[in-house]
């Protein structure tokens, strides 16, 4: 009898213990901001101004969630410390754009992120572009979209779609920066 309630007490001991080692990781990791690798495509020539949205290309990478925590927190933490990721920064580029192809070609965009752990496409962003000659548009997502489940995995998907308001005259090198709160 006496053994059984030692190796109960232990038992208890132990469990307790894992909530706590638990509970004090999440006080101390307070969550990090890191880039993830740009998404770059090139836009074809459009010529013809559409009513309706068009896929404007698809990037894929291979990604680690926990080599990332890692490197940002010196090995203390690694990808089972996360509870969620968010968009905090989205940068766009036309890197080759000239007066007659830039972003004012463009009503708006969105991007969609899949993955090898979740592939039901969310969005990542919707931006409305001003119908005013620009190469870049930064801007911070009010409303982003949960991630962890689709960061979780090692290859990432974005698809990106967009509503022109004019025609292009060349194809275009779009490459999106992002900046990921992980928390």
């Amino acid at each position: 009898m006496k053994k059984n309630l030692i190796a109960l007490s232990v038992t208890f001991l132990i469990f307790f213990s894992f909530l706590s080692c638990k509970k004090v990781a999440d006080a101390i990791f307070q969550g990090l901001d890191t880039n993830v690798p740009d998404v770059q495509i090139t836009i074809p020539t459009i010529i013809a101004v559409s009513t309706i949205e068009l896929p404007l290309g698809t990037d894929s990478y291979n990604f680690n969630l926990d080599s990332i925590v890692k490197a940002k927190t010196a090995g203390v933490f690694g990808a089972n410390a996360v509870r969620f990721i968010k968009i905090k920064q989205i940068t766009i580029n036309i890197t080759n754009a000239d007066l007659l192809n830039n972003l004012a070609n463009f009503e708006s965009a969105r991007m969609t992120i899949q993955s090898n752990t979740n592939s039901t496409p969310a969005e990542v962003f919707f931006q409305a572009f001003p119908d005013t000659y620009a190469t870049s548009f930064n801007f911070i997502p009010t409303n982003s979209a949960e991630l962890f489940t689709y960061l979780k995995g090692s290859t990432i998907t974005y698809n990106i779609f967009g509503k022109n308001r004019r025609i292009t005259t060349k194809p275009l090198n779009m490459v999106v920066s992002t900046t990921l709160a992980v928390k």
